[in-house]
Order: structure tokens, then C-alpha cells, then sequence
């Protein structure tokens, strides 16, 4: 792993559509989303991924035009690249797209543990807000980590404090989910609110995204329809992006 500002860090990466603005956020819109389509953790998550939760920031962003580019980021951070991530990116960027990195702070290992031991880092919930309208989607996201010892019995949990939003002109709504299948845990969870003018479709849902809680709420002093939309995916198994028309 890289040192941050406060020791470890861990690399937080993805596809960004080439025409989008790129910027990190608070994380208000989860909150607030929260209230009405409920508790942003599911259920279903293993209490494992949830002790001693710890909220990191994010610094040193960039934007990469092919993995050339983001190999050469990694490396800068002391950072190894892993062939199989690398080659789901490398067909984003033949689709036009381009992609997006971050550090994200790892929270300090238990007294126990050695920090160089730490070598396995997943992501256990992928969470997201996407707010469509007029053919703009502004998409919000935060990614839930779980950092375990090579022993697995010494680990830690963190999220972003805010996250990353994201704005571009888009036909549907999507939320991007092929990297899904680099997921080392037993399984990836996702948890999406998304807010259109007019009510989700749930008959759109490909298996298994299931429809949950709905509601109205207003952002930007515009009001919406809100739907929570989830799902357990399965570990090393190919996901096609989400893609939603309205």
C-alpha cells in the first residue's frame, strides 16, 4: 500500500464518461436520500464488513486517458498493478471512456497486525446516488472497503467521509459495475437511490437488482421521485453495466 498524509492509503479507481465533470463532494445527498429509501447499509451485509466502521478521506485525484497512464499513477505510489482490473478498464477506454483515480486513507491496523501484512483490500458495498434529468445525470459515489491481514483474522472497515461526484450528458441512466468481478469477497453488494422526474420503471431492473423503498425528495430545489435499487452480485462473475432508460 501507499502513504498518505496519515500512513496507509489504498487506490480507489473506475471508469468517469469522457465528457464528465469530475469532484469530490460531502456526501449530503446520501444522507438525505437515506431518509426517505432508508438505512444506506443493507441488511443483508455481513457484519463482518461493518465493525468499527471508519470514515477516511480522499486526496490526490487524477484522470487518465488509458491505462498506460494509470499504471504509471500506481507505480508513482508505490502501488502494484493487477492485469485483470487493468484489462476491464482498458475496454472502457476503447468504448470512449476515460478513467478517474483517487487515494483513499486506510484507517491505522490494530496494535496487533503488522501494516506491511495488510495486502488484501476489497470493496464490500458500492453505494451510489444518480440524479437524472434533462439527459444530465450527476452520479455520486462511495465504495465500502474491507482491509484484512494475510492471517484474515486482523482487518479494518472504511468508507470515504463524502465520495465522488460526477456529471455528464448521458441517453440513460448508468451506473458502472463491470469491475464488480475483481471482487475478492464471497459477494458485492449495491445499493443505488436514484432520482428522476417521473417514477422508476422497475420492470427495466436486470436480475437481480431488486426495487425497494420510494418517495419524493428535492435537490437543488428541484423535486423528484426517489427509488432504492439493490442488489447482491456474485464474486468473479462477469456484470454488465446498469443502464436505465426513463
Amino acid at each position: 500500500m501507499p502513504f498518505g498524509p496519515g500512513g496507509l492509503a489504498v487506490p480507489w479507481v473506475g471508469p468517469i464518461p469522457a465528457n464528465a465533470r469530475v469532484s469530490f463532494m460531502p456526501g449530503t445527498i446520501f444522507r438525505e436520500a437515506d431518509r426517505v429509501t432508508g438505512r444506506e447499509i443493507p441488511s443483508a451485509l455481513p457484519k463482518q464488513y461493518t465493525q468499527k466502521l471508519h470514515y477516511a478521506g480522499l486526496f490526490n485525484p487524477a484522470t487518465h486517458w488509458d491505462t498506460q497512464e494509470l499504471s504509471r499513477w500506481l507505480e508513482r505510489y508505490g502501488i502494484k498493478r493487477e492485469e485483470r482490473p487493468l484489462s476491464i478498464l482498458n475496454q472502457y477506454v476503447e468504448e470512449g471512456y476515460r478513467i478517474g483515480s483517487t487515494l483513499v486513507e486506510h484507517p491505522p491496523v490494530p496494535e496487533s497486525a503488522k501494516a506491511e501484512s495488510f495486502i488484501a483490500c476489497s470493496v464490500t458495498l458500492q453505494r451510489g446516488d444518480i440524479v437524472y434529468n434533462n439527459g444530465v445525470q450527476t452520479l455520486f459515489l462511495r465504495s465500502y472497503f474491507h482491509s484484512a491481514d494475510d492471517s484474515g483474522k486482523n482487518f479494518v472497515n472504511f468508507a470515504p467521509r463524502g465520495g465522488v461526484q460526477m456529471t455528464f450528458a448521458s441517453d440513460t441512466i448508468w451506473f458502472p459495475l463491470r469491475l464488480t468481478q475483481v471482487i475478492s469477497e464471497p459477494a458485492s453488494y449495491v445499493v443505488l437511490d436514484i432520482l428522476t422526474p417521473m417514477p422508476l420503471d422497475a420492470e427495466q431492473l436486470p436480475e437481480p437488482f431488486e426495487l425497494g423503498r420510494t418517495g419524493r425528495m428535492s435537490y437543488h430545489g428541484v423535486e423528484y421521485e426517489v427509488a432504492r435499487v439493490s442488489a447482491r452480485l456474485e464474486p468473479k462473475q462477469a456484470v454488465a453495466d446498469l443502464r436505465l432508460e426513463l
